[in-house]
């Protein structure tokens, strides 16, 4: 079943292995779609800090917001290159995509724990990136991001777009150059594999890590065409893959397994674009949609970072 059959579907709706089951196999019985924060432009890049505040960015008014863990919600960056994805290292350094535009930086950037900002990658091949997008980190602090054409404003700075490897400040690896528009990327904690989703054919793609932190194809884990594919997205402990995707009728939160079963879509009410896993116990979702950004809760803990760094 593909999204676009979904498209008439009017409430929670979960599919295994052809057969219909409780929605409180992924979300947490009673939960409700609770919108915490508003009055932006257009949400993205959800990241959860070591004590708690959920920051995420909000590119077209150039900022990174910030929500405490007692609801309140402040700039906490402005301007800030145009960030797009945001992912927190082992250290709690704050690290980010800054896309394309007019303001934007076109680089992969760490906020350094005394406030400044320290350039990871701003070039490949002595060009400027297109427009970097997502992120995420392995154990060893190798960063993986995604930079992909959409046309204007971005320039088209590469031959492709790609997924690439940051090793250390300046010292980056290609290593994806056949997807139409890399997006959503994520790693699992056990380092063997990582998710890319290509916005271009709407495919959600799997790679083997190598030893020498290549990537190896290792099949189409779900095909959302002819629906929107994964923007961004986030793991369960179960490896449960929680995307958002769609459009119109359809956008919202995807649940997919690792073997590319369908178990839960849930419509939003704005455009989605991303979630992350977060609280105490690690079972709250934050979803950014749009001008908002909204909560729920899951059966299941996700895997929270940068806390997987130190879990035994």
């Amino acid at each position: 079943m593909n999204a676009r059959s979904l498209s008439t579907v009017l409430s929670v709706t979960v599919i295994c292995c052809g057969s219909l089951l409780s929605a409180e196999e992924i979300l947490e019985p009673g939960t409700q779609v609770t919108k915490i924060a508003g009055d932006c432009k257009f949400t993205e890049g959800p990241a959860v800090g070591s004590d708690g505040s959920l920051y995420w960015s909000d590119g077209r008014n150039d900022r990174i917001m910030r929500r405490t863990p007692n609801g309140e919600v402040s700039v906490y960056m402005q301007p800030c290159g145009v960030t797009n994805g945001m992912i927190f290292d082992a250290q709690g350094r704050l690290v980010m995509c800054q896309s394309a535009g007019e303001k934007g930086e076109r680089a992969v950037v760490r906020q350094e724990k005394d406030g400044t900002i320290t350039k990871l990658a701003a070039t490949y091949g002595g060009e400027r990136f297109i427009a970097p997008n997502d992120l995420c980190i392995d154990r060893k602090g190798r960063i993986y991001f995604t930079d992909p054409y959409y046309g204007p404003p971005a320039v088209k700075s590469q031959p492709s777009s790609g997924v690439y490897r940051i090793d250390a400040p300046g010292k980056v690896t290609l290593l994806v150059d056949n997807l139409l528009k890399p997006n959503g990327i994520l790693i699992t904690p056990d380092n063997k594999h990582v998710y890319v989703s290509d916005r271009g054919t709407q495919k959600l793609h799997r790679y083997a890590v190598g030893k020498d932190a290549g990537l190896t194809p290792d099949g189409i884990v779900y095909d959302f065409s002819p629906d929107r594919g994964v923007d961004g997205m986030c793991l369960d402990v179960h490896g449960n893959i929680y995307a958002a995707a769609g459009k119109g009728e359809t956008t919202g939160l995807f649940v997919v397994s690792p073997q590319g079963k369908l178990l839960l879509h849930k419509p939003m009410p704005e455009f989605s674009a991303n979630v992350t896993f977060g609280g105490d116990d690690g079972r709250d979702l934050y979803l950014t949609a749009t001008t908002s950004v909204y909560h729920m809760r899951t059966v299941n803990r996700g895997i929270v970072w940068p806390a997987r760094y130190s879990a035994k």
